[in-house]
C-alpha cells in the first residue's frame, strides 16, 4: 500500500514538474514571437532569425496553428528584410494561405500591411492598394486608429507618387479627421502627406506650415524633400541643395531620385559640369540597381504564380465538392427510382389483381346467367332433383367457363362426385337448401359435407361458412 501511494506521488510530481516546463517554454516563446513583432513594428530587423525558427518548431509541435502563422510571417519579414526575397514572399504568401478564413486581426493587419509593402517597392501598384484597403478594412473593424490613419497615409503616399491628385486629397482628408489620436510619427506621416497635397495645388505657405508641424513630432525623409522643394521655390537654393544632398541616402527609392534628378540640374544651372558627371553616374548606377537587378520582377511573378495555383487549389475543391454534391444527387435519384418502380410494381401487381377479379367476376356473372344454372335454380324451387344430364351439362360449363377451378379442385383432393357437385354448386352461390334438394341428400348432411371439405380440400378447420368463402375465393 505504501508502495503504490509512493508511486502515485511521484508521478503526480513529475507531470507537475513537466507541465511547468512546458508553461516557461510557451511563455519563453510567445516572449521572443512578441520581440520581433515589436521590432518589426518599428522597421527594424532581427540580429538572428533562428529564434523566430525555434518559434515556428515549437508552436508546430504544440499544435498552436495561430502562434505558428505569427511566427512564419515574421520569419517571412526577416528572410525579406536580409534581402532573401523569394524565400521571404514565399513564406508570407504561405501564412495567406494558413489564414484564409481566420480571424486574427492583428496577424491580418499585418499581413496585408506587409504584403502592400512589398509591392509597393516592386512597383505593383494595383496590388499595393488591394492589400492597403485590406489592411485598412482590418483596421476598421478593429476600431485601431492608429492603424486607420496608418493605411490612409500609405494609400495617399501611393497615389502621391503616381500624381493622383484626387485620390490623394481623398486620403487625406480621411487621415486629418483622425490624425489627432495617433502616435507621433503616423501623425508626422499624415501632415507631411497633406503639405505634399498643398505644394500640388501651389499653396506653398499652407505647405511649409504643415511640415513645421510635422517635424514637431518625428523628422522624415520625405517631409525634409519637400521642405528642400520649397526653399528652391522661395529661392533659398543653398538650403535646398543641403536637404537634397542629405537625401542621396535614404532607403526611399522615389526620394533619392528625385534629390539626384533636383541636384544635377541645380549643378548643371550653376555650370559644373564635373559634379553633374558625377552624380549622373551615381543616378545610372542606383537605376541599376533598383530597376534593373532588383527582384521586383520575380516578385511579381511568384506572386502570380502563388495566386494562380491558390485559385487552381480552390477551383479544384470546388469541382470536387460540386461533384460530391452531384453524385449524392444522382445516389438519391437512383434510390427514388428504384423505390418508385418497386411501388409501381407493386401498385401494377394490385391492378392485376384487380383486373383479374374483374375479369373472374365478369366470368362469375357469365356462369351465374347461365341457361343450365337457372335451370337448376327452377328446378330446386320446384323440389325436383338434378338429373345426370343437368350435371354434364353443369360440368362442361365449368369446363368452359372456368377451367382452372375444376383443376384446382381435382389437384387439391380426391372427391366423389357428389362432394364435386356440392362445390359446383357452392361455387356458383346456390344456398344450403337448394343444393340438398338438388343433390337429393339432407340439409344437415350438406353442412356437414361442406365443413369435413374445408378440412379435406384446405387443410383448415371451422364451419361451413368458412369453406363456403375459400372455395368462392380459389
Amino acid at each position: 500500500m505504501r508502495n503504490t501511494l509512493f508511486y502515485i506521488l511521484f508521478i503526480t510530481l513529475l507531470m507537475a514538474g513537466c507541465s511547468k516546463k512546458q508553461s516557461a517554454s510557451n511563455q519563453q516563446m510567445l516572449d521572443e514571437l512578441m520581440h520581433a513583432e515589436a521590432m518589426h513594428a518599428d522597421g527594424i530587423p532581427l540580429m538572428n532569425d533562428t529564434v523566430l525558427l525555434h518559434c515556428i518548431d515549437y508552436f508546430r509541435e504544440t499544435g498552436d496553428e495561430q502562434h505558428e502563422a505569427h511566427a512564419m510571417l515574421h520569419q517571412g519579414m526577416e528572410l525579406y528584410y536580409h534581402g532573401r526575397y523569394m524565400e521571404g514572399l514565399s513564406m508570407i504568401k504561405q501564412v495567406e494561405k494558413m489564414m484564409e478564413g481566420v480571424d486574427d486581426a492583428d496577424l491580418c493587419f499585418t499581413l496585408d500591411a506587409v504584403m502592400g509593402d512589398i509591392n509597393d517597392n516592386a512597383g505593383n501598384m494595383p496590388l499595393t492598394l488591394l492589400y492597403y484597403h485590406r489592411a485598412l478594412e482590418v483596421a476598421q473593424k478593429s476600431g485601431d486608429v492608429n492603424r486607420q490613419v496608418q493605411m490612409l497615409n500609405n494609400l495617399a503616399t501611393t497615389f502621391d507618387k503616381t500624381a493622383q491628385i484626387d485620390s490623394l486629397q481623398h486620403y487625406v482628408e480621411q487621415s486629418r479627421a483622425l490624425r489627432s489620436q495617433t502616435k507621433a510619427n503616423i501623425r508626422a506621416t499624415s501632415l507631411v502627406n497633406e503639405a505634399s497635397l498643398m505644394l500640388h495645388q501651389g499653396r506653398i505657405k499652407e505647405a511649409e506650415t504643415l511640415l513645421n508641424s510635422s517635424r514637431q513630432y518625428a523628422p522624415l525623409d520625405k517631409g525634409m524633400m519637400l521642405q528642400a522643394d520649397i526653399d528652391a521655390l522661395q529661392g533659398k537654393m543653398q538650403e535646398a541643395h543641403d536637404l537634397w544632398y542629405e537625401l542621396l541616402n535614404t532607403p526611399i527609392p522615389e526620394i533619392r531620385i528625385h534629390c539626384f534628378e533636383r541636384l544635377i540640374y541645380y549643378y548643371q544651372q550653376e555650370g559644373l559640369p564635373e559634379r553633374v558627371a558625377d552624380l549622373s553616374k551615381r543616378l545610372n548606377r542606383y537605376y541599376q540597381r533598383v530597376f534593373v537587378e532588383s527582384p521586383s520582377a520575380d516578385i511579381i511573378a511568384l506572386q502570380t504564380q502563388i495566386d494562380q495555383q491558390q485559385k487552381e487549389r480552390r477551383q479544384y475543391r470546388i469541382t470536387i465538392l460540386l461533384l460530391s454534391c452531384i453524385s449524392f444527387l444522382l445516389i438519391c435519384i437512383l434510390i427514388g427510382i428504384g423505390y418508385y418502380r418497386r411501388r409501381i410494381g407493386r401498385l401494377n401487381t394490385h391492378i392485376d389483381s384487380l383486373n383479374q377479379k374483374y375479369l373472374t367476376w365478369q366470368m362469375a356473372e357469365g356462369l351465374l346467367s347461365s341457361d343450365i344454372v337457372n335451370r337448376l335454380h327452377h328446378m330446386a324451387n320446384k323440389g325436383k332433383e338434378a338429373e345426370n344430364s343437368d350435371w354434364k351439362e353443369l360440368h362442361a360449363l365449368i369446363q368452359q367457363q372456368s377451367p382452372e377451378f375444376l383443376a384446382r379442385l381435382n389437384a387439391s383432393a380426391s372427391l366423389s362426385p357428389l362432394e364435386t357437385n356440392v362445390c359446383l354448386l357452392i361455387r356458383l352461390r346456390f344456398t344450403p337448401s337448394e343444393i340438398a334438394i338438388l343433390t337429393g341428400i339432407s340439409p344437415q348432411r350438406v353442412t356437414n359435407m361442406r365443413t369435413s371439405l374445408l378440412l379435406k380440400i384446405f387443410g383448415e378447420k371451422g364451419g361451413a361458412k368458412d369453406f363456403d368463402s375459400r372455395l368462392i375465393g380459389m
